[in-house]
């Protein structure tokens, strides 16, 4: 019996490993356990396996306790607990996180029509994929294609072939082939204002061949950053942007087969955002009545900018905006867009109402009917010339000045003035005239002004306190 004992133990010591005071060793050679460790496991071909489950299960264990490890066959990641969320910590191998997508049965299967993807994943498609009736809900994996020109999805959805809602959306090299009348490219929301949507080089939204009639490029919503750069966009109707929007940035791309009616890019209503900058983007079409950038009513936008865009064929190349808009600067583009440039002149001829003067030491403000020519970043009212910019800026000012003397020794003396005070140098001045002796007063001067600063012309009586009648004046402002 003893001897049995014996070999008993002995076999329990060479499999199971020692059990010595706290610490616990698991081994095949029957290695003390390390005695720091509460739990010592070593082998050489076998490993250690912990509770394996779904997300659904592991989202089922009631009041986790910090620390808490299980295997995560949703993702085929460690999962920790780590007080209030659980935490992926597994490390995938980078080739892994690729996918090969040559046939629907590579996606994951559609519920309720959507195909959603595995977030964090790279899906790399092979050809045009047929995925039918259903969509691509990208939930946060990039998709690329390694021939623009065939690689990517086709669809029959009513709606978008590509969403996704409040996650990173990245586009490279992949055709959308819209494959009926309801179906339109993108719809990409994200209400965070914390993801970027970047649909960059080599991207296309298309129509099916034979298909006139579509519901076009699609969608972008909300995002801190939206970057569409050196894509092709031919459908019927264009890209429409709208939401809190950080920034968006397009450039590079082609747009054609916009149909009357219908914009290349349209900022609509319920846009707001810091900044837009459209740069090197052609607009071709064919027809009339379509246009190229259109700004709906209601939308904001803090700084635009469109910066050598070819309009060709296009009837509107702008529409609700101008380079006069606040905010916004026009360079270089075609389509008879004018260069954007701070500027303002007025005028008034044969103008009969006299400037009066309470000393002979202030400047007065000219009076008299004036009438506005152009404007551009500025608005102007009888003699007057307020900047609506949005950055300070440096103007050059020029101002003649004509009448007759009411009486001879007349001396006279004109400034600029800002917000209503005057700028007392540089003035210019006339005098020593003879009574009804006709005189022009030219000044020219510099300034800077920022939003809301008004510019006016002040005129001082050097001689007298008697009125005069300022006939003529040409106010002019530049940047």
């Amino acid at each position: 019996m003893k001897k049995i004992y014996l070999l008993l133990l002995l076999a329990l010591q060479t499999s199971a490993g020692y059990v010595l005071a706290q610490s616990v060793g698991i081994n095949a050679s029957g290695a003390l356990p390390d005695p720091k460790a509460m739990l010592d496991v070593a082998s050489t071909t076998s490993g250690l396996l912990i509770p394996r489950m779904t997300t659904a299960q592991r989202n089922a264990i009631s009041t986790p306790t910090v620390g808490l490890q299980v295997f995560n066959l949703t993702t085929n990641t460690l999962d920790i607990y780590r007080g209030t969320t659980w935490e992926s910590v597994g490390y995938s191998n980078p080739g892994n996180s690729v996918i090969n997508v040559n046939s629907l049965s590579d996606l994951p299967a559609p519920v309720n029509g959507a195909i959603t993807l595995v977030a964090g994943k790279i899906y790399s498609f092979s050809g045009t994929i047929n995925i039918g009736a259903n969509y691509i809900n990208t939930n946060g994996a990039a998709l690329r294609g390694n021939n623009p020109l065939a690689d990517g999805v086709f669809s029959t959805v009513s709606g978008a072939v590509l969403r996704s809602t409040n996650a990173y959306v990245f586009l490279q090299n992949l055709v959308v082939v819209l494959g009926s009348a309801a179906t339109a490219g993108y719809d990409f929301a994200d209400a965070t204002g914390t993801k970027t949507c970047i649909v960059v080089s080599a991207n296309s939204v298309t129509q099916a061949p034979g298909l006139t009639s579509t519901a076009g490029v699609g969608q972008v919503s909300g995002f801190r950053t939206v970057m569409m750069l050196m894509n092709y966009f031919d459908a019927n109707d264009g890209l429409k942007v709208t939401g809190n929007m950080g920034r968006f940035v397009c450039g590079y791309n082609m747009i054609s087969s916009i149909t009357p009616g219908k914009a290349g890019i349209e900022l609509l209503a319920g846009l707001s955002t810091e900044e837009v900058d459209i740069a090197n983007t052609h607009f071709i079409y064919s027809g009339t009545g379509q246009i190229g950038v259109k700004l709906a009513s209601g939308a904001t936008v803090g700084y635009g900018r469109l910066t050598s865009n070819m309009f060709q064929s296009v009837t509107t190349p702008i529409s609700g905006f101008s380079g006069s808009t606040p905010g916004w600067e026009m360079q270089q583009n075609t389509g008879g867009i004018v260069n954007t440039r701070a500027q303002a002149f007025l005028y008034m001829n044969d103008n009969t109402t006299a400037t009066g003067f309470g000393n002979t030491s202030n400047y007065y403000k000219i009076l008299g009917n004036t009438t506005l020519i152009r404007s551009q970043k500025f608005t102007a009212a009888n003699n007057q010339i307020t900047y609506i910019g949005k950055s300070t800026i440096s103007v050059q000012v020029t101002a003649v000045v004509g009448g007759k003397s009411p009486q001879a020794g007349a001396d006279y003396s004109i400034v600029l003035a800002k917000n209503g005070t005057a700028i007392p140098t540089p003035a210019a001045s006339m005098g020593s005239m003879l009574s009804g002796q006709g005189f022009q007063i030219v000044l020219t001067s510099d300034v800077e002004v920022s939003p809301g600063d008004y510019l006016e012309i002040g005129i001082r009586n050097n001689a007298n306190t008697n009125n005069v009648v300022i006939s003529d004046l040409q106010f002019r402002v530049s940047e």
